[in-house]
């Protein structure tokens, strides 16, 4: 919850006129969000699906932040 929150502040903070902050928060949460899909499915290897679901939209930020 709390790292939904802080995505929901880099895109205010983006939109508000602080870019650099915004695109920092983002892609630093994307990016602990994709790592945490990881260490998930190493560690429930049965449950990879919910752990696609939770990864597929940090995956798709990032490779649009990327454009």
């Amino acid at each position: 919850m709390l790292l939904a929150l802080g995505l929901i502040a880099g895109v205010v903070a983006l939109h508000t006129g602080d870019a650099t902050v915004g695109r920092t928060l983002i892609v630093f949460l994307c990016a602990f969000l994709i790592v945490s899909e990881v260490a998930f499915v190493a560690s429930f290897p049965r449950l990879w699906r919910g752990a696609l679901g939770q990864g597929l939209a940090p995956v798709a930020a990032l490779v649009a932040a990327l454009f």
